[in-house]
């Protein structure tokens, strides 16, 4: 059996372990546009910062313990259904059963003069070595997801002036409400990260080089500017092989990873996945669910019967030493908000805030403390009510020593 895997991201390197976990004769193929080995992303902001070498970035290399073949640095042109093969520029290759696992790209907004020298994207690790070999020492980022706030505390680590730049009224917008968005951007302010929120960028100023940031507002200074609006699927490929996309522009799967056609799967970031929170499909483009559709991908290309049930979002990001966790989704992302109910609370540096829908949990913010995150994002994932919950926590020893579990006790 022959089994091809485009993609050599978490996804694509989870279902290469899946599959020779279980088969040790299958044949892998494993092909990817970049030259590089398997790396982690969420190593990025350290080697940004200076706190890691280049080399922690890269992990062990799955082929080193699986037998997997890479094709590395070649572009897959077509997938030929028909005839169940993938043509790259100088070859092609036969497959029994083909996962794509082909990842997102960064949405380019339209901005005049986004094309200048000095304008970078943060999606791969020549993106990080481009920043580090450019120098500059005064940053625009402009977003401030993950991957915009990310990148500017690793930079204000480095030395660099540092502005961030949001259209919305609040940093981390899709992950945090007012309050606690206010609170993590107040930590980051403090640490001398310029930022601006409700504000359009109309443009990037400068001749060949960049020079600034012109808003609607004002004019920002800068030598280097990130661009860090958001990622889309790169479905390209499969969308050219005739293979169902999604309205928001992902493949689409069943609970196997099975495409809409035969003998082709599909995992991690080009998928859309179904959110067990607000029970519709999403572009979840995150790690830990990348790892688990793979896995199931890989299983079922075996002929294991193995099901996705979902997933929902979870991040965690180190505010200059502060951990900020966000589970599952904001109100504002919530389509039915009647009935919801919010329990808040700040004990000195640390919040916390539940977001509740019959009972349900459908969000988690928290600054300051990860205590119990695990156990909450399990209850969220089972759709466990708030009152089991608590029987969970009564169990164990700690249930007391946080007065986020009282909370909880006091409150059920």
């Amino acid at each position: 059996m022959q089994i091809v895997i485009i993609g050599n991201g978490a996804a694509g390197n989870a279902a290469c372990a899946a599959i020779r976990g279980t088969n040790a004769e299958t044949k892998i193929t494993l092909i990817s546009d970049e030259s590089f080995p398997f790396y982690s992303p969420c190593v990025f902001p350290m080697y940004l910062s200076g706190e890691v070498e280049r080399q922690r970035v890269f992990l062990r290399e799955v082929d080193d313990a699986t037998r997997v073949t890479k094709i590395l640095g070649k572009k897959v042109l077509k997938i030929d259904v028909k005839n169940q093969k993938v043509l790259l520029e100088d070859e092609e290759l036969k497959y029994d059963s083909l996962i794509i696992a082909s990842g997102s790209k960064p949405i380019i907004p339209k901005i005049e003069g986004i094309d200048k020298l000095g304008v970078f994207c943060l999606k791969t690790i020549e993106d990080v070595d481009r920043i580090l070999a450019y120098g500059g020492k005064r940053v625009a980022v402009i977003g401030s997801g993950p991957i915009g706030v990310e990148a500017a505390i690793a930079l204000r680590k480095r030395g660099l002036q540092v502005s961030i730049i949001e259209l919305m009224d609040r940093i981390l917008p899709r992950l945090f409400d007012k309050k606690p968005s206010n609170i993590i951007e107040g930590i980051i302010r403090e640490n001398g990260i310029k930022i601006f929120t409700d504000e359009k960028v109309v443009q990037i100023l400068g001749s060949e080089r960049v020079r600034g940031i012109e808003t609607d507002t004002r004019e920002i200074k800068c030598d280097v500017a990130i661009v860090a609006v958001g990622m889309r699927p790169r479905a390209e490929l499969a969308k050219s092989a005739k293979i169902k996309i999604g309205g928001l522009g992902g493949i689409l799967t069943d609970e196997r990873m099975r495409t809409s056609v035969e003998n082709v799967y599909s995992c991690g970031d080009c998928v859309e996945s179904y959110d067990i929170i607000l029970g519709k499909n999403t572009l979840n483009l995150i790690w830990p669910n990348a790892v688990l559709q793979g896995e199931i991908a890989g299983l079922n290309c075996l002929g294991v019967n193995k099901r996705y049930r979902g997933f929902t979002n979870v991040v965690c990001i180190d505010i200059f030493g502060a951990r900020a966790v966000s589970l599952g989704h904001p109100v504002v992302l919530v389509d039915e908000k009647d009935g919801l109910e919010e329990i808040e609370r700040a004990y000195g540096k640390i919040y916390y805030k539940i977001i509740l829908k019959d009972g349900n949990i459908m969000g988690v913010q928290s600054i300051g403390e990860i205590k119990d995150i695990g156990v909450m994002f399990n209850a969220m994932g089972k759709r466990i009510k708030l009152q089991e919950i608590k029987k969970i926590l009564g169990k164990r020893e700690f249930v007391y020593t946080s007065p986020w579990l009282a909370k909880l006790k006091r409150y059920v």
